[in-house]
């Protein structure tokens, strides 16, 4: 997901299919049932519930462990949405909920391959917006049980893992000689996050470099709108997904839009803050710290270069803001596709849908620039 309550334009409903050409397909009607957001009133889960309520109203389902937060979101959209109480750690709240779901949508971290088992045995389509790799490891060993049950999961859908994904799969395309991906990745400090997106980047910097590839460095990277700025190597779970699928090299590095705050936390990364603070278990201080840190802008940079052994190179870069938004229209958009289209049974990443550039053209309303180069 990593790192919106503002709802995404009234478009049309389009049914499009998204499909990779080899596995099998079903054809979905969605006919009596609903999409069913969990955490369907925070800040990307309530993005989310009101694109999908704006297309599917009285179909759509905010759920969560706080009703009276889902009553709020559902009476907000004129009850194009509706509410939920439902804890996704308890079977029987899950079984009652999954009666009345096509697509379950995942926007918290909680339960999530548990509740994904689920969805997938009764044939439900599943969505989650998770960027932790060990949640995505546990819900791809799924696949097999995806397919006898003709269901499918998508994952890797929001910013970064998401957009990353898309835009490394269309670098490729253009350039299939490629051997290495570099991801570059701006976020801005100020707006909603999410607590999850929050905690997320806590665990990245608390976490011990294992992760990290030998000879992974920090890179100096010209981003639109904010000059040549230094990344810094972080664990987003893209670099493994899109190195695996492609058999190519990938690296996703970060920073965020003040320097000085970027120049800080990973200096304090580099001298082992951070680490001691996870043997301290000291997380949990840093997190809520973290999350009333409001100073900045809500823009983000999504850059993607792909090169070859040649020299030769292609790049693509988005802009845009609030990554919670634009999270919840990637999810609303990969859910309605599940809802209405054919897709092929199994755990899938959102670049493994077949064709990537009509999602990407789709969310070029949504963003504030879209820039396909080719380099020397």
């Amino acid at each position: 997901m990593i790192l919106g309550t503002s709802a995404l334009p009234d478009t049309e409903l389009r049914g499009h299919s998204m499909h990779t050409g080899s596995g099998e397909h079903r054809e979905w009607s969605g006919a009596g049932k609903s999409i069913v957001v969990i955490g369907g009133y925070g800040a990307v889960g309530g993005a989310t519930a009101r694109q999908l309520g704006l297309w599917f109203p009285g179909r759509t389902v905010a759920a969560g462990r706080d009703p009276t937060k889902a009553r709020t979101l559902a009476r907000s959209t004129g009850a194009a949405v509706r509410a939920e109480g439902v804890d996704v750690s308890d079977p029987a709240d899950v079984d009652r909920l999954l009666d009345e779901a096509a697509v379950v949508v995942m926007c918290v971290e909680r339960a999530n391959a548990a509740l994904a088992e689920a969805c997938l045995r009764r044939g439900v389509h599943y969505v989650d917006v998770s960027a932790s790799t060990s949640v995505i490891r546990e819900i791809e060993s799924l696949d097999e049980l995806a397919a006898r049950h003709r269901a499918t999961a998508v994952l890797s859908v929001g910013v970064a893992p998401g957009l990353t994904n898309l835009l490394a799969r269309h670098c490729l395309e253009r350039l299939p000689s490629g051997n290495r991906i570099d991801i570059s990745l701006l976020l801005g400090q100020g707006g909603d996050h999410g607590a999850d997106s929050v905690r997320w980047i806590v665990a990245g910097l608390t976490r011990p470099d294992g992760w990290r590839r030998p000879g992974t460095r920090r890179a100096r990277v010209r981003l639109p709108g904010w000059g040549t700025r230094t990344v810094h190597p972080f664990p987003f779970s893209d670099q493994r997904t899109i190195g695996e699928s492609s058999r190519i090299t990938a690296t996703t590095r970060i920073c965020f839009d003040s320097a000085l705050v970027t120049s800080v936390l990973f200096g304090l990364a580099t001298i082992g803050f951070f680490t001691l603070v996870g043997r301290l278990r000291a997380e949990s201080p840093l997190t809520s710290a973290l999350s009333r840190w409001h100073r900045g802008s809500d823009r983000f940079v999504v850059h993607v270069r792909a090169s070859d052994a040649e020299g030769n190179a292609v790049s693509s870069t988005v802009t845009g803001r609030d990554t919670c938004r634009i999270t919840g229209a990637v999810a609303a958009l990969v859910a309605r596709d599940l809802f209405t289209a054919s897709l092929p049974a199994g755990v899938l990443h959102i670049d493994a849908l077949q064709p990537s550039r009509p999602l990407l053209d789709e969310l070029r309303e949504h963003l504030t620039t879209v820039d396909h180069n080719a380099q020397n």
